[in-house]
């Protein structure tokens, strides 16, 4: 009976009772669970819809309330404007009696008429949008249209024929009889022939001119000052929680929001918290002019979602869609405070249901517990075991298993173990071709020999060989150099045998030469005790061996090998080879470029001094010294003409003035392009004297501290030191706006330091890419073989440190 016991590991009646019971228990828990929410549901659903209607009528309300509000204020602003008119006439009006008064006597109708006329039309009021009009009575002929100028001196007849309207003629017939008058009508002006300018104004005759004096002013301006008032009241309509209103154009262009940052820019900008586009919703309720709301969810002031309910409707007149929105926090609250009392209910129900539960699984659980322990205690020791063999790399031992299941295990987990080595020992092997590139790269130092070496020791490790070597292989692929060969131990160097250094026909050259003419890699697993084969580079007989060209641009130019390996080699080899060959060939590559990018850029630098120093001279010899001439002959010819013409003399006084500000500035200019005094009285001087120039320019307190001998510098150090002081000058006067600058020079031994320090406006950015000043600065630097680095904060202050050797 207890071999039974041990040979079988079937635990159906434990776990078919344990299936039933959770079955039941998640059935007769679903069911009830599934009540509980529908009944919760129903109470959120009666809750959602009880508040929701209440928050539609508010909000439908509002929205009347503002378009009423519209409607008041239009009614308003035509008694105001009607008023200000009337006003503006009545002061023209007296402009017009107390001209006439004063100047009757002196001045004829026709001349009175001009006068006033000319005193009117520069008055403007409203944002200048109202102006005044004048015109005969009599004559029929208009005076004054401050607004378009080209009608004056029309007659209503052809005022008519011009604007295609009759709004003057119609002032004229009637102004006789009514005196004053309010007129509205189109004026059609000739540059605009397809529209219409609607306008309002206000005409009184004045009988001492036989003129009608108006004052007008065009309705779309008047609609506009309105649309503005009525903005400016939405923007500060509140209701309710958080009740808002807001307006849109139909373009979909926001006119009024709570938030100030959003006028001017498109309703579909509009976002909520969950992503959803709710102004591009109310933009198409808007238009479409069905009677719905828009539901959307906002951050408020404490960054938490809050749900907001809005509704929107078109304005006819303008074309506005103006809209009111509302906060549902109370609604919010009154499901926050349901769904509370609601999980309180359930979590009782649940702690009633999961102690039956528990019970029934603890009955069961008693009921098997005899035969579960027996089990257990079987697979504890059989997953103990393959534990520990798995982490030890040790195999299980099938003889020490009873139960057929654990012999089928231990098979797949010994081939598991297997499997695993061969995969830790390729893992490996691969950690160090990473940990070979890396180091590799960071031999900026070295030389290429020394990252040969390196690099044929990590081949002969990884591929697990006893040696191995690296050819360079020439452009036309006729001959190669063995480059390194041996096997070093770590931190070792490999022995140097001159011979092997020596150029080598690939005919001649053994093993790497055949993979040069083969263009392939050659894998030879011949075993060592079979006798192998003899062949350059190596000393004696090679029994399996390795060798792999590395192709650049369609041409070998690299060949690795090894040999040694216990194993046979195999496509895996050839592939970390490669992979290495390939770094240190593009690492070479990469050296070579900096180097001729270095050359170069030295080159371009020596040039650019070469020509600025050629214009500086031009301009130093030339040019100031013409001007010089021309001023000196200025001088004289001021002399002559002092006592025979003082106010000539004057004007040669300015003309020399003007040629002297020449001279000095042809003279900073050459000291720029070629710093003489530099190169006649060294590098001190030349910055003393650069300070002194830009005092002169620039509102600055400069510190000046200098410790050595600067002219121990070379001429060719110091004229850059001196162009890079200048510039980091300038940079900081022109750019970081500071008061004080200082400028520290340090000469020590062989080794100089310099540092312009300022307290004006720091950069957060990288100052390479600040401008071409940086730029240059860099190369200079670069040239004469010193270190420059920018440090600034955005807080304010930038340091420029320059420090290398150039001491003779």
């Amino acid at each position: 009976m207890r071999l039974f016991r041990k040979k079988t590991l079937s635990t159906a009646p434990f776990y078919a009772a344990l299936v039933v019971v959770t079955i039941l228990a998640l059935l007769f828990g679903s069911l009830w669970a599934l009540n509980e929410y529908q009944t919760y549901r129903k109470n959120i659903a009666g809750i959602e819809e009880n508040y929701r209607s209440q928050y539609e009528q508010r909000l439908e309300e509002e929205l009347a309330n503002i378009v009423e509000l519209i409607d008041y204020l239009g009614q308003q602003n035509e008694a105001r404007v009607e008023r200000d008119l009337r006003e503006r006439v009545q002061a023209a009006y007296t402009i017009a009696s107390h001209s006439v008064q004063f100047y009757k006597e002196e001045k004829s109708i026709g001349e009175l008429r001009r006068m006033v006329a000319e005193l009117l039309r520069p008055i403007r009021w409203g944002d200048g949008r109202g102006y005044y009009f004048t015109g005969r009575v009599g004559e029929a002929v208009i005076d004054l249209f401050a607004d378009e100028p080209a009608f004056e001196g029309k007659t209503v007849a052809e005022f008519a024929a011009l604007t295609t309207g009759g709004g003057i003629a119609e002032i004229v017939a009637e102004i006789g009889s009514r005196e004053a008058g309010l007129y509205r009508y189109d004026l059609h002006k000739p540059a605009f022939v397809d529209r219409s300018f609607p306008k309002v104004a206000f005409v009184k005759y004045f009988e001492p001119l036989d003129w009608f004096i108006g004052a007008g002013i065009y309705h779309a301006d008047l609609e506009e000052s309105l649309q503005q008032e009525v903005l400016a009241r939405i923007r500060n309509i509140r209701f309710g929680p958080d009740g808002v209103a807001f307006c849109f154009r139909r373009d979909g262009t926001i006119l009024s929001h709570p938030d100030e940052r959003m006028v001017g820019r498109s309703a579909r900008d509009l976002v909520d918290h969950n992503g959803v586009a709710y102004g591009r919703a109310f933009l198409e309720q808007g238009l479409s002019g069905e009677e719905k709301f828009v539901h959307f969810v906002v951050r408020d002031q404490g960054g938490l979602p809050q749900q907001k309910l809005g509704y929107i409707r078109e304005h006819g007149n303008w074309g506005w869609l103006i809209g009111t929105s509302i906060s549902m926090e109370a609604m919010a609250q009154a499901i926050r405070v349901a769904t509370s009392n609601y999980r309180q209910v359930a979590f009782k129900n649940l702690l009633v249901f999961l102690a039956l539960a528990l019970m029934a699984v603890a009955f069961l659980l008693l009921s098997t517990f005899y035969y579960s322990l027996k089990i257990k205690q079987g697979i504890s020791l059989f997953t103990d075991f393959f534990r520990q063999a798995a982490d030890a790399n040790v195999k299980i031992n099938k003889k020490n298993l009873v139960f057929q299941e654990f012999e089928d295990l231990a098979r797949l987990a010994n081939r598991m173990v297997a499997e695993r080595i061969r995969n830790e020992q390729f893992l490996h092997r691969d950690e160090l071709r990473l940990d070979s590139l890396l180091r590799l790269g960071m031999m900026e130092k070295y030389t290429i020999q020394d990252k040969f070496t390196f690099l044929l020791q990590r081949l002969i490790q990884i591929t697990r060989s006893s040696n191995g070597y690296l050819a360079l292989v020439d452009t036309d692929r006729n001959q190669l150099t063995i480059s390194a060969r041996g096997y070093p131990q770590e931190g070792e160097q490999l022995g140097t045998d001159l011979l092997l250094n020596r150029p080598r026909p690939v005919e001649e050259a053994g093993f790497p030469g055949m993979a040069v003419m083969k263009k392939t890699a050659i894998i030879g697993n011949l075993p060592t005790d079979s006798g192998g084969q003899v062949g350059f580079p190596y000393d004696g007989p090679v029994g399996r061996h390795l060798d792999v060209p590395l192709y650049s641009d369609g041409r070998v130019v690299l060949v690795g090998g090894v040999c040694g390996n216990r194993e046979n080699y195999d496509n895996f080899d050839i592939r970390q080879i490669t992979m290495l060959m390939e770094g240190l060939w593009l690492h070479i590559e990469k050296k070579a470029s900096e180097e001729e990018l270095a050359r170069l850029e030295r080159q371009i630098i020596a040039v650019s001094e070469e020509e600025r120093s050629k214009i500086g001279r031009d301009l130093h010899d030339d040019l100031g010294s013409h001007l010089t001439g021309v001023e000196l002959l200025s001088k004289a010819l001021q002399r002559k003409l002092a006592a025979e013409s003082p106010e000539r003399a004057g004007q040669l006084e300015t003309i020399r003035n003007l040629i002297r500000e020449a001279i000095d500035k042809t003279r900073r200019l050459s000291q720029g392009l070629y710093p003489v005094h530099v190169v006649e009285y060294g590098l001190e001087a030349a910055v003393e004297e650069l300070v002194a120039e830009a005092e002169k320019v620039f509102p600055l307190h400069f510190d000046l501290m200098w410790e050595g001998d600067g002219k121990r510098l070379g001429r060719n150090t110091a004229t850059h030191l001196y162009y890079i002081i200048r510039e980091a000058v300038f940079n900081a006067a022109r750019h970081g706006r500071p008061k004080n600058i200082g400028v520290y020079f340090r000469l020590r031994g062989d080794g100089f330091t310099i540092k312009i320090v300022d307290d004006g406006r720091g950069f957060a950015a990288t100052p390479a890419a600040k401008g071409m000043g940086f730029h240059t600065m860099k190369y200079r630097a670069k040239a004469i073989g010193a270190s420059l680095s920018i440090t600034s904060a955005k807080d304010g202050g930038t340091i420029v440190a320059v420090s290398g050797e150039g001491v003779e």
